[in-house]
């Protein structure tokens, strides 16, 4: 059970282009994301960062995380990148936390869950697809 990366930050905001003018003077550079692969944009993703950073609209969140409660702006999640699907879906099984998404093949080709840390913060788990 090893995390290779820290790979992602996701901050849900609630206006997500005052959001991105925000983070884009303090220098950040985005790109677009759409879940149809274009059209007005419902997140912007970080280019130059070192991390990614995704400002997520409360309607984009809500198409990757469907759980209840939904992600409300102001919850940041970190995903973790782990080294294979097997390894996500057994670190899950092992963890013990409370598992807000099961693991599920998502069509951006990853292998995606999130867990609850004992804190409560989303702990977002990716992984390369079967």
């Amino acid at each position: 059970m090893a995390v290779v990366a820290a790979v992602q930050v996701n901050l849900v905001v609630a206006d997500l282009e005052r959001s991105r003018e925000f983070y884009e003077r303090l220098g950040v550079v985005f790109q677009a994301r759409n879940r149809r692969g274009e059209g007005p944009a419902e997140a912007w993703v970080s280019t130059n960062a070192g991390i990614t950073i995704v400002l997520h609209s409360t309607g984009f969140a809500a198409w990757w995380d469907e759980s209840a409660p939904q992600p409300s702006p102001g919850g940041p999640q970190v995903d973790l990148e782990l080294d294979s699907a097997d390894v996500l879906d057994a670190t899950v099984a092992d963890l013990g936390a409370p598992v807000i998404k099961d693991p599920t093949d998502m069509p951006w080709g990853q292998r995606f869950a999130i867990v609850l840390d004992p804190d409560g913060h989303r702990i977002g788990l990716k992984a390369p697809s079967r």
